[in-house]
């Protein structure tokens, strides 16, 4: 059987809707006895069936492939095929029914009623046509999951144009649009259309409701619009992929940055997160989650064998301060302030501050080899100023304990590593010998037969100046070395060019490590010139301070220390002045310990 006249078949309705039209136009009747009277099942109707669907097609004339097109059809276990798509039952709209009410309203004046496909899908929630949110009612009754708008939708004529009225005017939201142009066959972004649809979607608007809402947020107090507005925050960022994704994912971090105790993912990251690893094979969350699981790797101290988002952690990538100190057994306390002087943690860390697993391992080791400043003369056999001089020269880097410029910075203690490779190398250039040689001198004795601080002797064995050096099988350390003070007569010339460091920067009254840093950091600004010096052994430069460099640096910045001496006042009053005249430091002592103010820049009767 064929109804007869034949009705065409709209590209914009959905199965069900044609079907509520021939039922209405061949007999006048609703949809439930005309489908009884056509010999197709309520239930294979409503689920839009194969079966259903291939006797519309026969009864109306109506291709299959025509009416397939606008409908989700069931494929088992909650999961359908749109258009080549599969999808969700969460996708889908049911059981509500939805409308435009200006939709409606125009179909009233040819009188039948037309269901948009479109309408069945929860993503689509404003009306292209009319810039309006569509309208949703609940189901109540049994037959309400055939939608029949005729009894679904009881306002006419002004009743439906008051609901036209009060609606507010939105445009379509980015998602929606995306979504229907690809189920269109059109492209979109690279990344959204490497996922399924239903994960493109729902990624998109989990990850919305995590930017716009927070992570306390409970997915089923959200409303229609409150999703809406979801899916159009998200969009912004799932659009540009996993780089957009990432700059979401990073922003709600840092706003843990400064939160007490150790906030997990869950706590960061909510209900993104809990669905996310809530997700069933049948809803695989697709790429999203393994751009999270990467966030969270990266930048939430995790220990190993931790599932995130159900894969383990082969290894630690990240510490805390806490588990750090308890895995190297150290005291957290004294563990904070020389990660804090190496530059590892900021000086106001929270207790949660990711450390790399290697570089945090490498500062730890260092403080359980630390021998302390104090016991650096008995450590290396030699005399204190030597100590303070080869920190001048950072032939050793002292570990300090506080931030550079804050009170209470202290050098503290040196890594014994690098005292055992700093002895290493000077025993190397020795000759080994029993008794002492006539003519050889301890290093003490022969800097003040040549009148050079210890440190010149040193750096002319380490670069292989010295043809006479012997080590005394008897002693260790510095102490152990013998030298011809006559050879460091004749050679102290060779590395005595340009200024030691405690000569250039003492005079200006800069920290030597804050001179250093203007050296290496801000060479550009500063125009500090160094000058290398090498011997016959190249792998050891001598690095003294350019005077001409020095002089210009000082007579075109300044310290506050230093106006203070200039103009008699008190460090205080210097400061003070500088601020209410608006005097911006050109290097300040938050990036390296000192306030550093252009000369010329300062008003001439600032301190009149």
């Amino acid at each position: 059987m064929k109804l007869a006249p034949y009705i065409p078949f709209d590209p914009t309705e959905s199965p069900l809707s044609f079907a509520a039209q021939l039922a209405k136009i061949h007999v006048g009747e609703r949809l439930v006895p005309f489908l009884h009277d056509i010999n197709i099942d309520l239930g294979d109707m409503a689920a839009n069936s194969e079966k259903a669907l291939a006797r519309l097609a026969e009864v109306s004339g109506v291709a299959v492939e025509d009416l397939r097109a606008n409908v989700a059809i069931p494929l088992g276990d909650r999961i359908y095929d749109l258009r080549g798509e599969l999808v969700s039952a969460e996708f889908l709209a049911n059981p509500h029914t939805v409308y435009c009410p200006a939709c409606l309203a125009q179909d009233d004046q040819i009188g039948l009623r037309r269901g948009r496909w479109e309408w069945a899908l929860s993503v689509v929630r404003t009306c292209p046509h009319h810039e309006i949110p569509l309208l949703r009612q609940a189901s109540t009754k049994w037959d309400d999951k055939f939608h029949e708008l005729d009894l679904r939708v009881p306002e006419r004529g002004e009743e439906l144009d008051a609901l036209v009225t009060k609606a507010p005017h939105r445009q379509v939201s980015p998602l929606q649009d995306y979504v229907i142009r690809r189920l269109e066959g059109k492209a979109g972004p690279k990344w959204l259309d490497a996922q399924t649809l239903d994960q493109a979607a729902r990624g998109t608007e989990l990850l919305g409701v995590l930017m716009a809402y927070g992570p306390a947020q409970k997915l089923p107090q959200l409303s229609v619009d409150d999703n809406d507005y979801a899916g159009r925050v998200g969009f912004d960022f799932t659009s540009r992929g996993e780089e957009g994704i990432r700059e979401a994912l990073e922003s709600q971090l840092r706003r843990f940055d400064e939160a007490t105790g150790t906030p997990g993912a869950q706590k960061i990251f909510g209900c993104f997160y809990t669905t996310l690893a809530g997700s069933k094979s049948l809803k695989e969350p697709g790429d999203i989650a393994r751009i999270l699981r990467d966030v969270i790797t990266e930048r939430i101290a995790l220990p190993a064998g931790h599932k995130v988002l159900g894969k383990k952690l082969d290894e630690r990538r990240l510490h805390t301060v806490a588990s750090l100190a308890k895995e190297q057994g150290l005291n957290s306390v004294t563990l904070r302030g020389v990660l804090v002087a190496a530059d590892v943690i900021p000086e106001n860390a929270p207790s949660h501050f990711p450390i790399p697993v290697d570089q945090g391992r490498e500062v730890a080791g260092r403080v359980n080899r630390m021998v302390h400043v104090n016991s650096l003369p008995d450590f290396m056999n030699c005399a204190r100023p030597l100590v303070d001089q080869l920190f001048s020269d950072r032939l050793l880097t002292p570990i300090y304990t506080g931030s550079p410029g804050i009170k209470g910075r202290t050098k503290k203690s040196v890594d014994e590593k690098e005292i055992a490779m700093l002895v290493g190398k000077l025993h190397a250039k020795a000759v080994l010998t029993d008794v002492p040689l006539a003519g050889l001198v301890p290093i003490s004795k022969a800097a003040e037969k040549a009148k050079v601080p210890a440190i010149i002797v040193l750096h002319l064995i380490l670069g292989g100046f010295l043809d006479r050096v012997f080590r005394l099988a008897s002693q260790e350390g510095v102490g152990a070395l013998l030298v011809d003070s006559d050879e460091v007569k004749r050679q102290k010339d060779c590395v005595t060019v340009g200024l030691p460091s405690v000569d250039a920067f003492s005079p200006l009254k800069i920290a030597k490590e804050v001179g250093w840093r203007l050296v290496d950091q801000y060479q550009a600004i500063s125009g500090l010139t160094v000058i290398e010096i090498f011997g016959p052994d190249r792998n050891h430069p001598i690095r003294r301070l350019d005077a001409d460099s020095v002089a210009r640096f000082s007579a075109t910045f300044t310290t506050p220390a230093r106006l203070a001496e200039q103009h008699d006042l008190q460090i205080g009053e210097v400061v003070g002045r500088l601020k209410r005249s608006g005097a911006r430091p050109v290097i300040s002592k938050a990036e390296i310990g000192m306030d550093f103010y252009r000369v010329s820049a300062l008003k001439r009767d600032l301190f009149l």
